[in-house]
């Protein structure tokens, strides 16, 4: 009995040790893998360069969350978690979850065709989808092909809609095959604003932004401000120049959102939640409705796929002076946002591979 308590005695004195030995381990591991994470962007600096900011989250917590570079460069503005980045397609999301919460109110089916919004389209239209269009099956063509040379005056929503009446023939059949269309998330958008009778970007603050606090997050605009903005910039000649708008800058269904890594961690925690829509409807969402390739599939402006034996979900985004990479593996509640003020001369998908392999390689 005496040996025994003991025993007891002596775990009982040595078990703080015990715990601060693991928890200085534990501490020593995560200092390490930041170290590493940091080594992926040594380029950068608050100096010359054009900005990046990283965000990696695990069960709720943020475990990385830094910025490098110049969000302005002419006026030395450094980066930081709060910047606003143009997040280009990394908005098809934004833009599905809008069509989904509609499909919930009862305002729209995913089998509705596009000409029963939008009678004065060709009759092509008649048996393209909502669905066809969120999994990019619908065959329409890409509102690029269809801008008269010489236009400069940056198009709208409402412009892609009338480019389209005036075309002759949808690119194939809709259903046929996966063909990425940045025209059907266009119209997405435009189905958002007659349907629930606001514009898109109303529509996003009312429904998205309010609702999860993410309250610096914007649609670009001619007119607004943006808070805190990144301005975006391209390699020309050796050097970085301003080139932060195009004649598809201001098109907002397929890639308009401006939000900071800090905001969007508001978005990917509220996908673990029923705060938009309910979990049938998320499910939904994150199921393989199309396929791209056989190693990548595509749900409802996500690309599905599987990695480290564990079922990823992702898109990147990339438009003049901007880049965007968002990654997120439900199952283990794990994600990477990396947004970047630079398109030409940057690759984001291998630093989101490398920080994957940071996190992820040892699970």
């Amino acid at each position: 009995m005496k040996k025994l308590i003991n025993t007891v005695f002596i775990l009982f004195i040595l078990s703080p040790v015990v715990i601060a030995q693991a928890y200085r381990a534990n501490k020593d591991a995560s200092d390490s893998k930041v170290s590493q994470a940091d080594s992926l962007f040594k380029s950068y600096n608050t100096r010359n360069t054009s900005a990046i900011s990283a965000m990696v989250i695990k069960d709720g917590k943020i475990i990385y969350n830094h910025s490098f570079g110049l969000a302005d460069i002419e006026n030395k503005v450094p980066a930081t978690p709060l910047t606003n980045y143009r997040i280009a397609s990394v908005t098809k999301q934004f833009t599905a979850m809008c069509i989904m919460m509609l499909k919930e109110d009862g305002k729209l089916a995913l089998d509705d065709k596009l000409n029963k919004f939008f009678p004065s389209l060709p009759g092509y239209t008649s048996n393209i989808t909502i669905q066809q269009m969120l999994n990019h099956t619908s065959g329409l063509p890409d509102y690029g092909d269809l801008v008269s040379p010489g236009i400069t005056r940056p198009l709208n929503d409402t412009d892609v809609l009338h480019l389209l009446e005036k075309t002759e023939k949808r690119v194939f059949e809709p259903g046929a095959r996966f063909a990425y269309s940045n025209t059907a998330y266009v119209l997405l958008g435009l189905i958002i604003e007659k349907v629930s009778g606001m514009p898109f970007k109303d529509f996003l603050r009312k429904r998205v932004f309010i609702p999860l606090n993410m309250r610096q997050t914007t649609v670009n605009s001619q007119t607004d401000s943006i808070p805190n903005r990144a301005y975006g910039y391209n390699l020309r000649d050796g050097r970085l120049k301003k080139e932060d708008q195009s004649l598809y800058s201001y098109l907002l269904g397929d890639g308009g959102i401006y939000s900071s890594v800090a905001d969007f961690y508001k978005w990917d925690q509220a996908l673990y939640t029923n705060k938009l829509v309910k979990p049938a409807t998320l499910k939904e969402i994150f199921t393989q409705s199309s396929r791209e390739n056989p190693m990548q599939a595509y749900g409802y402006g996500w690309y599905i796929d599987e990695k480290f034996g564990k079922k990823r979900v992702s898109h990147s985004g990339g438009t003049t002076g901007f880049s965007s990479f968002y990654v997120r593996y439900p199952a283990i509640r794990f994600s990477i946002i990396v947004f970047a003020n630079q398109d030409e001369g940057v690759t984001l998908e291998p630093i989101v591979n490398a920080i994957e392999n940071i996190y992820l390689n040892e699970q």
